[in-house]
């Protein structure tokens, strides 16, 4: 038992592999874990700032500031966060980064469950590094 909890973010070595023609690592050996905790915007709102710490949080969206980033606003019960960049994926660069909001069809209303850490701004708390998870549309 690796003690893993679904949203780590691993990292797993192996060889490329293929199932029934679908694409799957093969023999894959897990290289490293950064454990993800799940909280509410106002827990985060009261931890410390970390690029190390990462955490799984669940809000509707109630403004999106720039849609080719992924900058937006998160609202969980009374409480809500700027979320400083939602991307596709752990590690995400250049180009990669864009787009992500309009791939996935998010739009205000929607509950988005984004992974990211903590920081602030001009004094003011945000998430950042936001890792896409998952969504629910309001449609």
């Amino acid at each position: 038992d690796k003690g893993l909890k679904v949203g780590d973010i691993i990292t797993i070595v192996g060889k490329r592999a293929a199932y029934n023609s679908n694409p799957q690592v093969g023999g894959a050996v897990l290289e490293s874990v950064i454990p993800v905790t799940a909280a509410t915007v106002a827990e985060v709102l009261a931890k410390p700032d970390s690029n190390v710490d990462y955490y799984m949080v669940t809000g509707e969206i109630t403004e999106i500031a720039n849609a080719v980033y992924g900058n937006l606003y998160l609202k969980d019960g009374d409480s809500d966060i700027y979320l400083y960049g939602c991307y596709p994926g752990y590690g995400a660069t250049g180009d990669a980064r864009k787009n992500l909001l309009a791939d996935k069809g998010i739009k205000v209303g929607d509950q988005l469950t984004v992974i990211a850490t903590k920081s602030s701004y001009n004094g003011v708390a945000q998430l950042a590094n936001g890792i896409y998870f998952s969504h629910v549309s309001t449609e």
